[in-house]
């Protein structure tokens, strides 16, 4: 019985910490100042370390096994906020100070009774494991060897640790934040997604808010200039305003989101951009709703290894003659052979109106099969041309989100031979969703592309489910946490939703069409066709 009480306790104790690591929870800005004893207090509750480097240990269970006192912290079952939450039969208590101190005591189970806490009642309970009656404390609670001044800094934090919050989080609000362009080409775009989320959250906050919170937009309106819009992004997320931030627009600063959110340590739910991180590698504050440009050619590229049946012949990844570009081309390369590929050739863009002749005898010499397009601004239609008159028709393989508007009008003889991917289709959305998003659009909002609002409405619909499935008790950690737990999430706009630990992107697969010249229409391949 020892055993398993013994084994319970080092499940509880080790849950958040292998989950999680202690990293997130010492690196997340409190919305309260810590004193420096008060910090030196959170290291060791949440860390089990002590600031000055001297021994903190301790014994566990019945036959006083000897660990680390980084391996048993506190915050590791009591949890971060201090409420303990029940893990494998055992219950740790609720070690907040108001509890503690509590003026009529505690009845516990099976009966143990006792008078309030005050600090030398914590450091007899710490270190020889009575309750201030002097009862004995179950078996599964640690005895603590540690110095005083150590005990001393613990029971200063542990005095202040219900009154800490993230960021962002106040006890009746919760304080979103959206990056939207204050100019050029995509300012109509953001006006119309401000107006979505002034009806959204205030819709949500006439139904009460979430657990009793209401739900505050705060916009940051970014200039069209990258360099500009990367600096202020990097200020508006260190300067903890907000909670979590809800489908940016980053087209253009994605990798300086991305690093600003995890220096900040801020959730980053549904951005607006067709280049997310890699799969592989994704940033674990920032959660993708759907595939980029690099997802959608990596499953034109598994497909077209199917059919083109010579897996001995290279494909060209044709790209942008940009850092930026000479970059996404290696990434692609890079997951091609996973594909079936098994040779790829990087090929630059040329400039604007050159001449694709030479370009395309280069690539029949070398008999390259298939061309994968990486990035926006592909002439096809002069590519495609300069192929014909070689007799030369590969298959041109291209992310719908880039494809150019020019595609109708490509040689007769790449009938059946352009494949594109598109990470939705209509038959996604449902009637009922639609209706509630189209709601929402101001009159006179921008029609011509409404793939990026209606994404943006999927990232709020799984940021308030997700906030609903983690409860009153919120904290960004949790919140990441049952992210990370959401399965096949139905939005009614785009495919469901799947999230795991080294999962970034929740719908992650496309639709395969083909191109039909014939008939100006495109005609589908298959059905969704999911991504390992």
């Amino acid at each position: 019985m020892a055993g398993d009480t013994r084994r319970a306790a080092r499940r509880c104790f080790n849950r958040v910490a292998c989950a999680f690591g202690f990293a997130v929870w010492v690196c997340s800005v409190a919305a309260v100042e810590l004193s420096p004893l008060e910090q030196d207090g959170q290291r060791i509750y949440l860390r089990g370390e002590s600031p000055s480097g001297a021994r903190i240990t301790a014994r566990l269970g019945l036959g006083g096994l000897e660990l680390a006192g980084a391996s048993v912290a506190c915050g590791n079952c009591h949890g971060e906020d201090g409420r303990g939450r029940s893990e494998g039969g055992v219950q740790p208590s609720d070690i907040r100070w108001s509890e503690l101190t509590k003026a009529h005591g505690h009845q516990h189970a099976y009966g143990r009774r006792h008078g309030p806490f005050d600090e030398q009642h914590l450091w007899r309970a710490l270190m020889q494991g009575e309750d201030p009656d002097g009862n004995a404390l179950d078996p599964a609670m640690p005895r603590f060897s540690m110095s005083a001044k150590d005990l001393h800094a613990l029971s200063a934090y542990l005095k202040k640790l219900e009154s800490m919050l993230d960021p962002g989080l106040e006890t009746d609000t919760i304080r979103i934040g959206t990056l939207l362009p204050q100019n050029g080409p995509l300012a109509p775009l953001g006006e119309s997604l401000r107006a979505m989320w002034v009806g959204y959250f205030a819709a949500l906050n006439e139904r009460g808010g979430i657990h009793g919170r209401r739900l505050e937009l705060v916009p940051q309106a970014l200039p069209a200039d990258p360099a500009l819009a990367a600096t202020q992004l990097q200020a508006f997320l260190a300067d903890g305003r907000i909670f979590a931030l809800l489908a940016p627009l980053s087209a253009g600063i994605e990798a300086e989101l991305s690093a600003a959110a995890k220096a900040a340590q801020v959730p980053v739910i549904g951005p607006l951009t067709v280049w997310p991180e890699d799969v592989r590698a994704s940033n674990p504050q920032v959660f993708h709703l759907l595939p980029g440009v690099t997802e959608l050619a990596l499953a034109l590229a598994r497909h077209a290894a199917r059919q083109v049946g010579a897996p001995g012949r290279p494909i060209a990844v044709w790209h942008p003659d940009t850092p930026f570009g000479r970059a996404t081309a290696q990434s692609v390369k890079a997951r091609l052979q996973e594909a079936g590929w098994a040779a790829s050739v990087s090929v630059p863009f040329l400039a604007p109106g050159a001449s694709h002749d030479g370009l395309a005898a280069a690539l029949r010499q070398r008999e390259v099969a298939a061309v994968l397009v990486a990035g926006a601004g592909a002439e096809l239609t002069a590519l495609a041309s300069s192929a014909t008159r070689l007799g030369w028709n590969p298959q041109l393989l291209v992310p719908g989100p880039i494809a150019p508007r020019d595609l109708f009008v490509l040689p007769a003889a790449f009938q059946t031979k352009v494949t594109l991917a598109y990470p939705t289709s209509p038959h996604d959305q449902r009637s009922e969703a639609v209706r509630d998003y189209t709601a929402l659009l101001p009159a006179g909002s921008p029609r011509a592309n409404q793939a990026p609002p209606m994404a943006a409405y999927a990232a709020g619909l799984l940021l308030t489910e997700a906030l609903k499935r983690t409860g009153r008790d919120l904290s960004r950690r949790k919140l990441l946490a049952t992210l990370e737990a959401v399965q096949g999430f139905e939005t009614g706009l785009v495919p469901p939703l799947s999230y795991n630990a080294d999962r970034r992107i929740g719908a992650l697969g496309a639709y395969l069409l083909e191109l039909d010249l014939e008939g100006k229409d495109l005609r589908p391949l298959q059905g969704y066709v999911a991504l390992p």
